[in-house]
């Protein structure tokens, strides 16, 4: 879309629909050292929503390759033509050129409508009246005697009959542009003052208008908001659950409070925003809190670097904040990206390697583990030899070692003692096991 068609601009001079310029602002910055005219240009482009629609994404070069669109200053035969239709273009052949017509807002002029008699017979003479500033009668105009003669006919406007139909028929492709037309259009309306935002905040409980005006003029400030959003979630649907926090401040809003509304709504945009983010722009879902939490951390650990030339000490963050080491730890640990296991690596080798092959397997033991694991069965089953039968039986199956646990109660009951006597005999194992030679070694 370009700048006259987001605008509704009726210039039809303009160099911008001439030569059909995108980027229309910098045609003016690049003029306006010459020409004082493009020079005030020039500074009305910095507020104007045109150019915001290219920052924000919403219009982008891909808006404008190349393609068959009719534009409506393209409707009108050119020099272009054929010879045939240079003839029929010099010919008169709207009633406007027939009939002494001075207004060019006319529907039938700037909608070159044929049969201009059929538009205004549904109309009523006060209508007709309003749209065309004249009091002719159609029934009694020239214009149409010359349609029931038939000295005018469809054949008379066969070039502008084709090009109506190549405009209806447009490729599904660029109907797209409407939806981006339709929101640049939406937030090319002014914001409301406070004054405004109170008498229609009175409003909104039993009014719907009231709420679509809020709505409507509110849309932009969903839009700055998201820009400051860094994310793989798509802008639009980042718009589209910021307008969701938009309604909901609307329903929440509570004008007695002094505040304004754009601070208020500012707060249920973001969280929405936020919501999406960790609901549908991760791998892992995360509850949003943890994430504004993750953001507010980042974003202090950033001024820190600006300040101080290096990455603060989690303490640092800490009291900064206030909040617990062990909980910004979490918290950063928990935000981290996801990284596939299955990403390829290249090693010093230049071959390349999956991120599986150098993960550690914490499930396996190292060779070193495996060697003391090893040394202490040996040394474990060594101070056993000295034990007599009785004792043996009591440590193997009340620690488990090579069979499953049992309590003290049932091992008294397998030798008919109390249970207290187990524990004696334990007691005394143990002590006789920690004076032996290969358990000292262990310790050591």
């Amino acid at each position: 879309m370009y700048c006259f068609e987001a605008n509704n601009c009726n210039n039809l001079d303009c160099p911008v629909r001439k030569q059909k310029l995108p980027r229309c602002w910098e045609y003016f910055l690049l003029n306006s050292a010459t020409d004082a005219e493009y020079e005030k240009k020039a500074a009305a482009c910095a507020k104007c929503n045109y150019k915001l629609g290219w920052e924000i994404g919403l219009i982008s070069d891909d808006s404008f390759e190349k393609t068959d669109r009719i534009f409506p200053d393209e409707l009108v035969p050119d020099e272009s033509d054929t010879k045939d239709n240079q003839e029929v273009s010099a010919t008169k052949r709207f009633c406007y050129e027939m009939t002494e017509c001075h207004n060019l807002k006319c529907p039938v002029r700037e909608q070159q409508i044929i049969r201009c008699f059929k538009f205004f017979e549904p109309r009523s003479k006060e209508e007709k009246e309003r749209l065309t500033c004249c009091t002719r009668d159609c029934n009694d105009c020239l214009y149409k005697c010359s349609w029931t003669l038939g000295t005018i006919n469809e054949n008379t406007f066969s070039d502008i009959i084709e090009k109506k139909k190549q405009k209806l028929e447009l490729p599904n492709k660029y109907r797209k542009d409407l939806i981006v037309e339709i929101y640049m259009a939406e937030l090319a309306k002014k914001p409301l003052s406070h004054e405004e935002e109170i008498a229609l905040a009175k409003k909104i409980a039993g009014d719907k208008y009231a709420s679509e005006i809020f709505l409507m003029a509110n849309l932009k400030l969903v839009t700055k908001i998201a820009k400051k959003f860094t994310t793989k979630l798509p802008f639009m649907d980042l718009i589209q659950e910021g307008n969701i926090g938009l309604i909901k401040a609307i329903s929440k809003f509570d004008y007695r409070l002094g505040y304004k509304f754009s601070t208020y709504a500012s707060y249920w945009i973001k969280y929405y925003m936020q919501k999406a983010v960790s609901e549908q722009a991760t791998s892992i879902t995360i509850p949003c809190h943890l994430i504004a939490v993750a953001n507010k951390i980042k974003l202090h650990i950033k001024k820190f670097e600006e300040e101080l030339f290096r990455a603060p000490t989690v303490g640092e963050l800490s009291q900064i904040l206030g909040i617990d080491e062990e909980k910004i730890v979490n918290i950063l640990n928990v935000t981290k990206t996801p990284v596939s296991i299955h990403l390829k690596v290249s090693n010093s080798e230049d071959e390349e390697e999956t991120l599986e092959y150098y993960i550690e397997d914490k499930q396996s033991l190292t060779p070193e583990e495996a060697y003391f694991e090893k040394k202490k069965v040996e040394a474990i089953n060594e101070a056993l030899g000295v034990l007599d039968d009785r004792q043996r039986f009591i440590i193997e199956n009340f620690y488990g070692i090579g069979c499953d646990e049992i309590s003290l109660a049932e091992i008294g009951r397998k030798y008919n003692i109390s249970r207290e006597r187990v524990r004696q005999l334990l007691y005394v194992s143990l002590k006789k096991l920690s004076q032996h030679s290969s358990i000292i070694s262990l310790k050591s």
